[in-house]
């Protein structure tokens, strides 16, 4: 089965644990330089390798081409699986994968490199094995702080608050770990739907009432009364009352109180005026 890519979508550690079982050739071009590099897998172990058409003769040499392939972003990939024939496992390496995993990983030093491909912080891990894994120094001081939390599970957020260590550089380290299979991602447990809040009855509208035939036209209103009001010029003169005259000589008599003049038609027609209206607005 052949498989191919880009460097910048799947990282060459990301490769190689995909590689891990496989049995083939894989080649990566520099789309930059335009270096080739050409790695045989077998049986879970680098047979052979080759740069520029070179065959790469020891360890040393080799720990240093995958370093430096480890932190290549424009370049692409092709791995040919083959089926294995005895020559093909024939090469003048015979190292296993995980140590080639454990020296590219050793190069990646900055977070944000592999951002892309961290885990997101409130994923869960757990330890896939139960012994010691062989790590880098580095790596593995880190997994001896951690190692008692992630036996049962546990988050990079959650190792944050809980040994201090800066959150980016627990994602590079659960990161690498996963890569090398160390540490498995944990299913998230299926949360139970949200019960749908309760719907509150709408109040249903009274139903309009039914048009009634129509009904013959009231007769109209008797018109109210209106108070007559007589012209003050039409009301004759008033006299006052004369009083007798008196002789120079009859002596004084004490004078009498005068009675009080009539109430006049005005006021008589005003006080009936306010009694009608009174008795409206009762």
């Amino acid at each position: 089965m052949a498989l191919s890519g880009d460097l910048d979508e799947l990282p060459f550690p990301e490769i190689l644990r995909l590689l891990r079982d496989r049995r083939g050739e894989l080649q990566i071009a520099d789309k930059v330089t335009g270096e080739r590099y050409s790695f045989r897998l077998s049986e879970g172990k680098l047979v052979s390798a080759s740069e520029a058409d070179r065959l790469i003769p020891d360890a040393l040499a080799l720990h240093s081409a995958i370093q430096r392939l480890a932190i290549k972003e424009r370049a692409s990939f092709v791995f040919q699986e083959s089926s294995g024939s005895a020559d093909e496992r024939l090469g003048p390496l015979s190292l296993p994968i995980d140590q080639i995993l454990l020296s590219s990983l050793a190069a990646i030093r900055s977070p944000e490199r592999f951002a892309a491909h961290l885990p997101h912080p409130h994923t869960r891990f757990r330890a896939a094995a139960s012994a010691t894994p062989w790590l880098t120094e580095d790596l593995l001081t880190f997994w001896v702080s951690a190692e008692r939390f992630l036996r049962s599970g546990i988050s990079a957020s959650e190792i944050t608050a809980t040994l201090g260590i800066p959150l980016p550089h627990v994602l590079l380290e659960l990161f690498k770990l996963r890569v090398l299979g160390v540490i498995v991602p944990l299913k998230a447990p299926p949360s139970a739907l949200p019960s749908a809040p309760p719907v509150h009855a709408l109040p249903v509208p009274e139903p309009l009432p039914a048009p009634s035939a129509p009904s013959a036209p009231a007769p109209p209103a008797a018109p109210m009364p209106q108070p007559v009001v007589v012209p003050e010029a039409a009301l004759p003169p008033t006299r006052p009352p004369s009083s007798p005259v008196r002789s120079p000589t009859e002596p004084a008599t004490p004078s009498r109180k005068t009675a009080a003049p009539r109430r006049g038609v005005l006021a008589r027609i005003a006080a009936g005026l306010r009694g009608v209206l009174e008795k409206m607005y009762e």
